[in-house]
């Protein structure tokens, strides 16, 4: 994470286990905060949570459940969703939003910044600071079974330009993105919600196609999630998820980023 960040998260008068509960993300269950929940993230210091579709029955509750999770979490809470656009859109009352695959067949740079600007605007005036969008996969395997539509396209150079846009006008409204799925989860026949995909693709062939979209958006980006895909050619043992190789190594060190590295849902199977 950028270092300013990293003095305001952790201040020396705090103990392990608080450090370690500000660097979790969780998701809850139901539509309000019970006093169980309510214990819990508490007794674990912890300072962030994604909310899903299962949390929003509709405007009204949903603040009222966002302002009890910022009061329990307190000011630095991070309050996230998955607004993509497209059939990931989790709120069902706001304007739904044009797919990825939409954006990329217009090819207008403009349109993506418009449409990021409006996902954002929306979900921002319910209390959300944190959206895991915009997706920068390419889209280059017709069989992949998770990608498909939320990709901007099959061209990595399409890809860096027009999510560059959707994200650059997402931070413009006050909403921080995070880009998905480092290093990439374009060239996969398995969805990684129900199985462990491999990418068995040289350094160079990733640097060409996977590797292009989030190199070019990085310096601007405040976060980046990563793949539950194993890469064997980088690390023939770990998903990148868990890869000292891929995360430190290319992302850290080669690539320089500081932004926060959040890990996809550890729910996945």
């Amino acid at each position: 994470m950028h270092a300013q960040a990293a003095e305001t998260m952790f201040h020396k008068s705090m103990n392990a286990s608080e450090r370690a509960g500000q660097c979790m993300m969780v998701r809850i269950f139901g539509d309000t905060l019970t006093d169980e929940t309510r214990a819990f993230l508490t007794a674990h210091h912890i300072r962030a949570v994604c909310l899903f579709r299962q949390n929003m029955r509709d405007e009204a509750q949903l603040r009222r459940l966002i302002a009890d999770l910022q009061d329990v979490l307190g000011p630095a809470a991070l309050i996230a969703i998955d607004q993509e656009g497209g059939a990931v859109m989790r709120t069902t009352w706001l304007p739904e939003a044009p797919s990825a695959m939409c954006l990329g067949a217009a090819n207008d740079s403009a349109l993506c910044s418009d449409v990021g600007a409006a996902v954002t605007r929306g979900i921002k005036a319910l209390g959300f600071n944190w959206n895991f969008a915009p997706v920068l996969d390419v889209n280059s395997n017709p069989h992949n079974p998770v990608i498909a539509e939320r990709a901007f396209g099959d061209d990595p150079k399409q890809v860096a330009m027009l999510a560059s846009a959707w994200m650059q006008a997402s931070l413009q409204e006050g909403v921080a993105t995070c880009l998905k799925h480092f290093p990439g989860h374009g060239d996969t026949r398995v969805d990684s919600h129900r199985a462990l995909p491999v990418v068995n693709k040289s350094l160079q062939e990733l640097e060409q196609q996977e590797f292009f979209p989030f190199q070019q958006c990085a310096p601007h980006a405040p976060a980046m999630m990563t793949a539950h895909i194993v890469y064997p050619q980088l690390d023939p043992d770990l998903p990148a998820t868990l890869s000292r190789t891929i995360l430190q190594g290319i992302l850290r060190d080669t690539w320089g980023y500081d932004g926060v590295v959040i890990t996809d849902s550890m729910e996945m199977q």
